[in-house]
């Protein structure tokens, strides 16, 4: 993901990419999806200073015990702000500097206004946490076809019933396109 902002215009353009959303229903790989947020009222962005202690967890562990030590190392870490216009400058498809998306929430009410929360890892290295306020979000894909949030929303449950299918009777388990 890389991101477009207008301080003027009120607006904040995500440019998202999936590949295996892409190829899964086959789309051209160059497509991009665009959520446009527009009067947008807030725009944060927090990242993780990581604690510099010692930190590793034990050969053998089980998982269970490996989740639970990195979650208290990770507890140990401290959240710092950023700025918007250091995290556009820290951005560029062409240098494959991106937003790795990890998870979104999106919050609509009553009046069309939205929050969003994006959490993922900023250029591969780094995580942080976007959060941005809106009066309204339309959703498009590059070549200006509209898709909206419930058409993100259906290719993305197709993909992954198609996973979950291919997971039972696979144990590789990845989706092909069909």
């Amino acid at each position: 993901m890389s991101i477009q902002s207008s301080l003027l215009e009120r607006t904040v353009t995500p440019q998202l990419e999936s590949d295996h959303l892409l190829a899964f229903h086959k789309l051209p790989l160059d497509m991009q999806f665009l959520p446009r947020l527009e009067g947008v009222q807030s725009a944060r962005v927090v990242h993780y200073a990581v604690w510099p202690g010692e930190f590793s967890v034990p050969a053998g562990v089980a998982r269970e015990e490996e989740a639970h030590l990195i979650a208290g190392y990770q507890s140990k870490w401290r959240e710092e702000s950023l700025s918007w216009s250091a995290l556009e400058s820290a951005l560029s498809m062409e240098c494959k500097q991106v937003i790795d998306i990890a998870d979104a929430t999106l919050a609509r009410s009553t009046d069309n206004s939205v929050a969003l929360r994006i959490g993922g890892l900023l250029n591969y290295t780094e995580y942080c946490e976007l959060f941005l306020r809106a009066e309204r979000l339309t959703l498009t894909r590059r070549d200006g076809q509209g898709l909206g949030i419930a058409g993100l929303l259906k290719i993305g449950e197709e993909y992954w019933a198609a996973f979950e299918q291919r997971r039972n009777h696979d144990p590789e388990g990845s989706p092909r396109a069909t």
